[in-house]
């Protein structure tokens, strides 16, 4: 990577909580090792390259918008339980993705455990903070596609039954805002496809239903949130993203103006600090976005 805009992943990684940073290690070095089940571990950094030497250029492969998800998550998992008992019980990180949602697929250390964990938050000390999703609530991370669940997931409901295939849960102390929704399956042996943890920007939870002790949805919530995860429709902007794309389509030339090729520079320097101080190195990441298409259009109309 030397030579690489992208080098420098590995200097800052002091910065990362020590739960966080324990399960990436352990996730990277189980991968390396061959230990069984951790065969798609940190899978975006394997991905048309040799595997990488260590964190740092695991990290640096992930990018800095998928290393500001993962930190993001841990820290709503943090503010939803300061014990860290939710945390512990990520062993394993998978791929990492961002669209109409962000998250990544997940091991877990005892499902179990995890489950217990999350309905815990409905009745903790420090007050509500998740519930389990009812069954339509969940049903889009059961297997098979949408249209096709539905049938059987409206017989199950009409019934009074579970999902089949994973329980999920959502943080409904956040109606309408950015909040975690974790997804455990159900099945055995593990599918991959159904642990995962990850970001909706626009949560559909306006409250619990106290007989069933289960979320309950906003109508035109509910709306907007489903375009968001199935089109990406509204979705939020990735300023860590749009900012490397911008750079890379101005490449500094020798006649570039100062002030784009300084942007630039002090850019590099703070885009990967930025990416693992979590939501507010996002929030701020906005702020050089703004600056960098406030340059942008002088650099297009350069000779």
């Amino acid at each position: 990577m030397a030579g690489s805009p992208d080098a420098g992943a590995g200097p800052h990684l002091d910065g990362l909580e020590g739960t966080l940073r324990e399960a990436l290690e352990r996730s990277l070095a189980d991968r390396l090792s061959g230990q069984a089940g951790a065969e798609l571990n940190l899978d975006n950094a394997f991905w048309g390259a040799p595997a990488p030497r260590d964190l740092g250029e695991a990290l640096t492969r992930l990018g800095p918008t998928g290393v500001n998800v993962v930190v993001r998550i841990f820290e709503r998992l943090r503010d939803i339980d300061p014990a860290l008992g939710l945390c512990r019980q990520i062993r394993y990180l998978r791929n990492v993705w961002h669209g109409g949602s962000a998250g990544f697929k997940v091991v877990y250390a005892e499902p179990a455990a995890m489950r217990e964990l999350l309905d815990g938050q409905l009745a903790g000390a420090g007050g509500r903070r998740m519930a389990r999703d009812t069954l339509l609530g969940g049903i889009e991370h059961q297997r098979g596609a949408l249209l096709g669940a539905l049938p059987g997931s409206v017989a199950l409901l009409l019934r009074g039954g579970e999902p089949l295939d994973a329980d999920t849960w959502r943080e409904v102390h956040r109606p309408g805002q950015e909040a975690v929704h974790v997804c455990v399956g159900k099945r055995e042996p593990r599918l991959p496809e159904l642990d995962d943890i990850h970001l909706d920007w626009k949560s559909p939870v306006v409250g619990v239903n106290e007989a069933s002790r289960r979320c309950r949805y906003g109508l035109l919530i509910s709306v907007v949130h489903w375009t968001q995860a199935r089109f990406g429709l509204g979705k939020p902007e990735f300023p860590f993203q749009s900012i490397d794309e911008k750079v890379s389509a101005l490449p500094a030339r020798h006649d570039a103006p100062a002030r784009w090729d300084a942007f630039v520079a002090r850019w590099r320097d703070a885009r990967w600090t930025l990416a693992m101080r979590g939501s507010d190195g996002a929030e701020e990441a906005l702020r050089w976005l703004r600056e960098c298409d406030e340059l942008a259009p002088a650099r297009r109309g350069d000779g």
